[in-house]
């Protein structure tokens, strides 16, 4: 059977990510496609046209702006490829380059579910409205386009002295009724003054100029039941011999779903704009409405939020315009609020279904009949505003003209309450984000804290040792000691727990407890290898639980042969730098084994060397030369090798070189913890 599901495209060059996001999209039902680049995305969304792109910002080969620029070109100028963009990235300015090349929408890492499932919906959603729209309205130009137009003429006041058949199809109005009144008597009297401008330009026809004898405009006009629509008039100067004028000729062309369209084309712009550009409801109601009733040609309008606590309605925004009247009614309304089922929006709220009113003074729906009446307004409607089964407000127009039950306008708005519901939940969901953010800022520098009080005093050891240790903001699973087994032999490690946050660290601080009270069980504590199989048995990686494995450099150093055993369980290599005649000779100590706790019942190995007098040794982890440049490449461990080499002559401490390396990343901060130890042979 063949799935009709959604398919989505997941570009993301990070395993894992495209792993958590793999699931929960399959979870909801979404066809899934993964791939590891911009370019790959760009070839797999061309062979199979997904529905829409997940898409990392950076990204090898191709990042994910480049990638999302040149999926839009993809389109041809229709319509617009759907891309969420999935990223780490949380600044001003990549969120404005992420919608300057056609993004949809914006996420942050770490990916919240929820989060990630209603922005999906939401885009999915405005995608497939604006597809059916876009069908919609090729399907309505073809049949306009073969409508049968009116054919009207009227003499030089402007009576109607000829129609066909057409008129009372389109106007409903008789041919009868309708011959001999004037045809400003069907316009709508907003656009009377102009209908009549345009006649007298049509009129003057100056030195019978051609461009003056035909004229082609739209204006509204009134329907025999009632309801406004939209002619576009032709209208051509009809002239007797010597050039007399004696008449008007022309076609109407009902174009009202047209404007329909385009004024709800121009709502559903706006509204999107305004939510976009907006922090948070109270700022972005009062824009919405008033684009709103601007567009629509309402009145006034209002927004009410649901108080969850006292069950009740309250004003979040209105508009109005900047009369006496509309000031008095808004203010009386700052303070008014409304319970379920009592007034127009209580109702709307407790049978949450929209409401629209013919007349307001009539029908006792409104706690606000006297002020409405005063004021002269005489028709609204009400919409829920919803997000899926919560009910968040209630949205509430008023007009001064009286107003007969429009199914489709009250459709439409209904899908604009939901989209403002959609907005509100989602910025209440990046509230609640925000604030776990911020408490998780904050166990991370409780936690970092208490990592540095672990580490150990290197002026109490009696070997010239130095140290340097820089948590990153998501603290990671750095830590080291060093420290006397006996009056022989010095102990010095550094590891580093795969990962970020309190639990990467919480693992460190354990593995560094067993070796700081050396229980591990039938281990020699001056041999590595032993140390590292220990290690190894006791933290076995369990992927039900989530435990994480971990890399380990461990050395043990005897001052009186100088010789420094060493394991090297997945860890960089230590450097050793020696003095010669000319330079410092550089030795790399690693022994190549893997990281502590992938597989079981692995055999470690170990070596030794002499460190000569002069000499120093630096142990450190990936934290410190894994660091990005603006050119997007890494700088890598030859690099710091050479930093290392160079700071010999310098004659720079390890916050020398801390310094230098924070002034070449391309970030404020770094990604991971800065691990440096430095130890010197006298």
């Amino acid at each position: 059977m063949q799935n009709n599901s959604p398919l989505i495209l997941i570009a993301d060059d990070d395993r894992s990510t495209r792993i958590v996001l793999k699931l929960i999209l399959q979870q909801d039902g979404y066809q899934v496609m993964e791939v590891e680049n911009g370019e790959e995305c760009l070839n797999a969304y061309q062979e199979k046209q997904p529905d829409m792109v997940l898409l990392d910002a950076i990204m090898p080969i191709m990042d994910g702006f480049i990638c999302c620029e040149k999926l839009q070109h993809l389109s041809n100028n229709s319509l617009q490829i759907p891309v969420l963009m999935i990223t780490g990235l949380d600044s001003q300015e990549s969120v404005d380059k992420a919608f300057n090349v056609g993004a949809s929408d914006f996420i942050t890492k770490p990916i919240h579910p929820p989060v990630l499932r209603q922005r999906l919906r939401r885009i999915l959603q405005a995608y497939s409205a604006e597809k059916a729209l876009r069908a919609s309205e090729q399907k309505y130009r073809s049949v306009v386009n073969n409508l049968q137009e009116v054919i009207f003429q009227t003499n030089l006041e402007g009576n109607l002295t000829f129609l066909n058949p057409a008129w009372q199809e389109i106007t409903g109005f008789s041919i009868e009724d309708s011959l001999g009144k004037n045809l400003l008597d069907f316009i709508h009297p907003s656009d009377r003054q102009s209908y009549l401008g345009y006649n007298r330009i049509l009129l003057s026809n100056k030195n019978n100029q051609q461009s003056t004898r035909n004229f082609r405009y739209q204006l509204r006009y009134l329907h025999s039941n009632g309801s406004i629509g939209w002619f576009e008039i032709y209208g051509c100067l009809i002239l007797a011999k010597l050039n007399n004028k004696i008449a008007i000729s022309g076609t109407l062309n009902d174009i009202t779903e047209v404007k329909r369209q385009e004024i709800y084309q121009n709502v559903e712009y706006s509204v999107t704009r305004v939510l976009g550009e907006s922090q948070n409801i109270q700022e972005a109601a009062p824009k919405i409405i008033r684009t709103i009733c601007e567009t629509i040609d309402w009145d006034m309008g209002e927004l009410w939020g649901v108080n969850q606590q006292q069950n009740i309605l309250e004003q979040i925004a209105n508009w109005y315009p900047s009369i006496n009247e509309f000031t008095e009614f808004a203010k009386e309304n700052q303070s008014i609020i409304f319970k379920p089922g009592v007034g127009l929006p209580g109702i709307v709220w407790e049978k949450n279904q929209p409401l629209w009113i013919n007349n307001l003074i009539t029908e006792n729906h409104c706690q606000r009949v006297s002020i409405m009446e005063n004021i002269g307004l005489k028709s609204g409607f009400a919409i829920p505003i919803n997000s899926g089964e919560e009910k968040l407000g209630v949205m509430t127009l008023f007009s001064r003209d009286t107003k007969k039950n429009d199914t489709d306008l009250l459709n439409f708005m209904v899908n604009i309450g939901s989209q403002i519901g959609q907005f509100i939940k989602r910025k209440q969901a990046e509230e609640e984000s925000q604030h776990r953010t911020q408490m998780l800022k904050l166990e991370l520098e409780e936690a970092a804290k208490y990592v540095g009080f672990l580490l150990p005093n290197p002026n109490s050891i009696g070997l010239n040792i130095e140290q340097h240790f820089v948590p990153s903001s998501q603290l990671g699973g750095d830590i080291f000691d060093y420290y006397w087994l006996d009056e022989e032999h010095f102990v010095l490690y550094l590891l580093d727990v795969a990962g970020h946050g309190v639990k990467s660290a919480l693992l460190s601080v354990s593995v560094q407890n067993i070796l700081r009270t050396q229980s591990l069980l039938n281990t020699n504590f001056d041999q590595p290898t032993s140390v590292l199989t220990e290690l190894n048995r006791v933290f076995q990686i369990n992927n039900d639980s989530g435990d994480s494995y971990f890399t380990l450099w461990y050395g043990v150093y005897n001052k009186s042969t100088q010789e420094l055993v060493y394991s090297c369980g997945g860890h960089p290599p230590a450097i050793l730098l020696t003095p010669s005649s000319t330079e410092f000779s550089v030795q790399k100590l690693s022994t190549r084994d893997l990281p502590i706790g992938l597989l079981p019942n692995m055999d470690f190995s170990q070596d030794t060397c002499v460190l000569p007098k002069g000499s120093k040794l630096y142990i450190f982890s990936d934290g410190v030369y894994e660091i990005p440049q603006e050119d997007g490449k890494i700088w890598g461990l030859d690099a710091f090798i050479e930093l290392l080499k160079y700071n010999q002559y310098s004659g720079s401490n390890l916050e020398g070189i801390f310094k230098y390396i924070q002034s070449i990343n391309s970030k404020e901060v770094l990604e991971d913890d800065f691990s440096l130890l430095q130890l010197t042979i006298n």
